[in-house]
């Protein structure tokens, strides 16, 4: 099955098979545009999501192929893509 995914600002999100991808596309490109504004969306696993997008906030989609029992999983355990950096083991935190 092919699968929708979103990056924006180095967060991905796998979008729901029904998700309107142009839709979004056009929303985003809308805001990139004109000024900061809010896009929903739905991705697998988790209820809507609210992003600010700015015209600068970096956006890509990217298509892959999944099976449904990986997309069963992800309803069962949402793919984490997200992750916290503990910056004390790289030196401190970011400046």
């Amino acid at each position: 099955m092919l699968i929708n995914k979103l990056r924006i600002d180095s967060q991905m999100f796998y979008l729901e098979p029904d998700e309107d991808i142009e839709a979004l596309k056009k929303q985003i490109l809308e805001t990139a545009r004109g000024v900061a504004d809010f896009i929903v969306f739905t991705p697998i696993g988790l209820g809507k999501v609210s992003v600010l997008m700015t015209p600068h906030t970096p956006v890509r989609f990217e298509e892959q192929e999944h099976t449904s029992d990986e997309l069963q999983e992800w309803e069962d355990e949402t793919p984490r893509t997200d992750y916290d950096l503990d910056f004390d083991a790289f030196g401190g935190s970011p400046a």
